[in-house]
């Protein structure tokens, strides 16, 4: 097994852990059965389970949560309500439509572990699938691996293997192409080679795209013709990201820099925020900005978590050592410019370990609190 298919592998059961001690916190004991390999039936997506606890605690209406006595603000006062409850999950993410959002979770020690799914207006939840992969943009296509082989299957049921090898691939925008790396495992994972290699979504015409040191697939640009990846040099101190062409093989230099990491394209592809850290410079070290098309990148005055609400606007949970509560603020990448959209002493937030996500219209925020465990719902005012 490659060193990336033990890292996989790693962190699989690192979040099958997870569950099972969320599982075992809600139930009093620990559980003894182990998650099912069996692939529901298109009836079992559609069901309800029936071995999840009772929400006595969710509510569809906004539940405030101000101080006694709230100071005076101009922040919009955004309405948080609570999804989830029993202390249940964790990494929510919202559905493609914004309807609802999946999470990882084992409610009982009757259900199985895997994705689940509860409505954003409020519900019971339902059991989605027990295997744990990617799905294409589109969610009509599911990829995960089985061993040293990886398959993709339509929700029909249809699947069939493609030479990925048991590693994980991507889907390109349109789901018409995937990519994915073969990195030698002899050497340091700074040195080691990694071959790009791109096919059709049924596995043909397989091909290496590029042969990078020290770095690899980041993520396919929206346009489908191009991927983000990145490189070190040959000191193992500089890394880059590049825009690769996948028509002529050719790299476009968007930035270098000591300790990149973090690179997070938004919606449209025209930007990309990233962060360099113990990088040795004070100067550099923080939250970054640049265009796609090789623009200078600019430094943000906040640092901490974040993800695009929309093309050029980057939304910030910002690092505050010693604050009572968290807060959101969405930058302007273009002048670098902050605006609160919350107020900790209205609205206050205590996101656990940065487990939160964006709705696809930018409007609301999933995230796991770190006061009780639940899935909340915060709801952004413009």
């Amino acid at each position: 097994m490659s060193t990336r298919s033990r890292a996989a592998a790693a962190a699989l059961l690192a979040i099958v852990a997870q569950l099972l001690v969320a599982c075992s916190s809600r139930s009093g004991q620990a559980p003894s059965v182990s998650p099912s390999s069996t692939q529901p039936t298109a009836a079992e997506h559609g069901s309800t389970a029936t071995g999840t606890e009772a929400l006595a605690t969710a509510t569809a209406s906004p539940i405030p949560r101000p101080p006694a006595t709230p100071t005076a603000s101009s922040t919009p006062a955004p309405l948080l309500r609570q999804l989830t409850g029993g202390g249940c999950c964790v990494q929510p993410n919202w559905s493609p439509d914004g309807r609802e959002i999946w999470y990882l979770d084992r409610p009982s020690a009757a259900d199985p572990s895997g994705l689940w799914a509860v409505p954003a207006a409020g519900g019971d939840p339902r059991f989605l699938t027990d295997r744990l992969g990617v799905f294409s943009p589109d969610r009509t296509l599911f990829a995960y691996p089985e061993g040293n082989l990886t398959y993709i299957e339509r929700v029909s049921g249809e699947r069939w293997i493609v030479p990925a090898g048991g590693r994980p691939i991507e889907f390109s925008p349109d789901a018409s192409r995937i990519a994915w790396q073969v990195s030698s495992s002899s050497v340091n994972f700074d040195r080691r080679l990694a071959d790009i290699r791109v096919a059709n979504v049924d596995g043909s015409e397989a091909h290496t795209v590029a042969s990078l040191r020290g770095g690899g697939l980041v993520a396919w640009l929206p346009d489908g013709n191009h991927i983000l990846v990145s490189s070190r040099d040959e000191s193992d101190r500089a890394s880059a990201y590049a825009r690769l062409n996948l028509a002529d093989g050719n790299l476009t230099l968007l930035v270098e820099g000591v300790q990149l990491r973090g690179a997070l394209l938004s919606p449209a592809g025209a930007w990309l925020a990233y962060q360099v850290t113990f990088s040795g410079d004070p100067a550099a070290d923080g939250l970054w900005v640049v265009t796609t098309d090789g623009a200078a990148p600019r430094k943000l005055e906040l640092y901490g978590a974040y993800r695009w609400r929309g093309e050029g606007r980057l939304l910030v949970l910002p690092l505050e050592p010693g604050a009572p509560a968290q807060r959101l603020v969405e930058v302007d990448a273009h002048t670098g410019a902050a605006r609160p959209l919350t107020d900790p002493a209205v609205t206050p937030l205590h996101i656990a370990g940065g487990d939160w996500s964006l709705s696809p219209d930018g409007n609301m925020v999933a995230f796991v609190s770190a006061d009780d465990r639940n899935i909340w719902i915060l709801e952004l005012q413009e």
